[in-house]
């Protein structure tokens, strides 16, 4: 049994694989990761992944970027681009020419911007989705950092915008400064627990004009992919080019 470990900034996921199917997934917060493991299970070979990969139990340690290629081609073999969308930043990696970009320079384009929205309208950041689909129109929202943004959300509500038009707008700036960073391509694979979030799905098909899929349970790819490492049945190529450190 292969044990795969996603420590992130905000949440710790685990994928417990046997001959290559999921028996067993669970998401917790960051802090709480000691939950996923159980007595005995440091018999098993972990692979960790993430932003603290190298501070839980570990028989190897790999990028979120290698982790997340092997994790969506589980799934989606013929994956052209993906995007990792994560609480403190967001990758993409171009798996036709083995490159990525990422973003950790700001909140844009993270699922900490987006909690911050939801923290100033006082709602759970899991109900934008929601909010989104009750409107078409949107409320511009040019600056999706920091204080900028309440600043502008604040604006937009006082020129007599609603709130599910300024978050319709929140999502439209969120998806813009993503697509900055992807290369044109067919399909676009997005994953983490950020896509979850209805609103931005949407937001990302009208603005790419690409084929966007997600996978099943985006959030826990990566902690698959890190379970898949050096499976040999996985078809994906060229894993050392994507194992080189991030940050």
């Amino acid at each position: 049994m292969n044990i795969g470990l996603d420590v992130g900034s905000t949440t710790a996921k685990i994928v417990l694989l046997d001959n290559n199917e999921v028996i067993r997934s669970k998401v917790v917060s960051s802090h709480n990761w000691k939950e996923l493991l159980d007595t005995g299970m440091d018999e098993y070979n972990i692979v960790s992944t993430g932003y603290f990969r190298k501070k839980v139990p570990h028989n190897a340690a790999i990028t979120e970027i290698t982790a997340a290629s092997l994790g969506v081609r589980y799934h989606i073999p013929d994956a052209q681009v993906i995007v990792d969308i994560g609480g403190q930043d967001t990758k993409v990696i171009d798996l036709l020419n083995n490159r990525f970009m990422i973003n950790d320079k700001c909140s844009a384009g993270t699922g900490a911007f987006l909690e911050l929205a939801a923290h100033y309208f006082n709602i759970p950041v899991e109900s934008l989705g929601r909010l989104h689909s009750r409107t078409q129109r949107s409320a511009q929202i040019n600056n999706t950092c920091g204080v900028f943004a309440i600043s502008e959300m604040i604006s937009q509500l006082v020129a007599g915008y609603t709130m599910e038009e300024v978050i319709h707008g929140i999502h439209e700036a969120f998806a813009h400064r993503i697509a900055q960073m992807i290369p044109p391509v067919e399909q676009v694979v997005l994953i983490g627990g950020t896509v979850l979030n209805t609103g931005i799905v949407d937001a990302m098909e009208i603005i790419l004009g690409s084929t966007v899929v997600i996978p099943p349970n985006p959030q826990i790819v990566n902690a698959l992919g890190a379970a898949l490492y050096k499976n040999k049945s996985i078809p994906f190529k060229n894993t050392d080019i994507l194992e080189q450190n991030p940050r």
